[in-house]
Parts: C-alpha cells; sequence; structure tokens
C-alpha cells in the first residue's frame, strides 16, 4: 500500500513538474494582433492598416524578439482595386523592455503588469502600385528596417492591450515609372491591439 502511495504521490510531482514547465515556456511567448494607421507618408496619410507581432520575451529578463507583420492596403490611393496599392512590412525585430519584476513588467497593480519598450530590426517591405495605364501595376520587394517604442499592458490572465508607435525605411534605391522613390520611402505607423500571452 505504501509503495503505491509512493508511486501514486510520484506520478503526481512528475506530471505537476512537466506542466510548471510547459507554462513557464509558454508564458514567455505573445501575439499581438492590432489596427493602426499611416502617418507623415504624403500617399498614405490616416489610412488605415492591420498588423500583428508573433513574440517571446522573458518574464524577467530584459531582451526578447518577435515578428511584426503589417498589411496596409490602399496605401498609393483608393482608386485602384482594394488592395492593389498596398504596402506590407514582414521585420524581424528585437526587443529591449523595461522592468523585470513580476511576470510581464515592472508594476503591478490589482494583478496587471505594464512593460515599456522599445523594438528595432530589419526585413522586407512590399509595395505594390497600380499605374494609371489599365491593368499594369508595379512591384518591389526590398530591404527595409524599423523602430518603435510601446507599452504592453496585461492582465493576470495573460490577456491585455499594447500600443505602439513605429518608423518605417526601405533602404533600397527602386524608382520607376510609378514616379514613388523607393530609396527613401518611409512612414510612420501608430497601432493599438491585444496581446495574448502563452
Amino acid at each position: 500500500m505504501n509503495r503505491m502511495l509512493r508511486l501514486s504521490r510520484n506520478a503526481v510531482l512528475t506530471a505537476m513538474s512537466i506542466l510548471v514547465s510547459v507554462h513557464t515556456v509558454h508564458a514567455q511567448a505573445f501575439v499581438a494582433p492590432s489596427l493602426g494607421v499611416t502617418l507623415a507618408n504624403e500617399s498614405g496619410e490616416g489610412r488605415a492598416d492591420f498588423g500583428a507581432a508573433f513574440g517571446w520575451i522573458s518574464p524577467r529578463d530584459p531582451i526578447g524578439v518577435e515578428l511584426d507583420v503589417v498589411y496596409a492596403p490602399s496605401f498609393f490611393g483608393g482608386a485602384a482595386v482594394y488592395g492593389g496599392n498596398s504596402v506590407t512590412t514582414i521585420m524581424g525585430n528585437v526587443i529591449f523592455a523595461g522592468g523585470g519584476e513580476g511576470r510581464y513588467g515592472f508594476y503591478r497593480r490589482r494583478g496587471s503588469f505594464v512593460r515599456p519598450y522599445v523594438s528595432g530590426g530589419a526585413g522586407m517591405m512590399h509595395e505594390v502600385v497600380t499605374t494609371a495605364i489599365p491593368g499594369q501595376r508595379v512591384s518591389n520587394d526590398d530591404f527595409g528596417v524599423n523602430l518603435g517604442a510601446g507599452v504592453m499592458a496585461l492582465s493576470w490572465r495573460s490577456v491585455g492591450i499594447r500600443g505602439d508607435v513605429r518608423y518605417f525605411r526601405n533602404l533600397v534605391n527602386n524608382a520607376d515609372a510609378t514616379n514613388v522613390n523607393f530609396g527613401a520611402f518611409h512612414f510612420w505607423r501608430a497601432s493599438i491591439g491585444l496581446v495574448l500571452g502563452f
């Protein structure tokens, strides 16, 4: 009987340790869908865009990583088919977050955590422009960079909000007949969205 109790206890403890380990690993990952607006660009000023960040950051250490994807349909005007003039960015970023106390940040009140951060990195910028000639579209896939700052606020249930302001710039000189100087193409994005922690 004692042997059975010991085996049962060991089995429970082992299962609990595995669950705790898995929870700890997944608690550091997050998904952050967002809705944003383009700023400081003559063509895209005030136009809406959609984004999502897939990342990992330690609850206690300041460094993390994320994959940031943004799609801005009708960026260069709404005359074309929806999405016919668009900008898509895919950036791999490094995150430097403030705080380090508690699960997600430096400030805790009623089970919530607030963590400011800066992030930046590089990746691809895909621009599509529909010209005045029917059926003609020009697209570019160029190297670009981004730099941003924001705040993540999460509850103890790992659900919260994230506000972010980010600068994007294309580094490749790829001007063409569309008169869009892609080598100097840049814009700001302000966004807000959910944060789902795992």
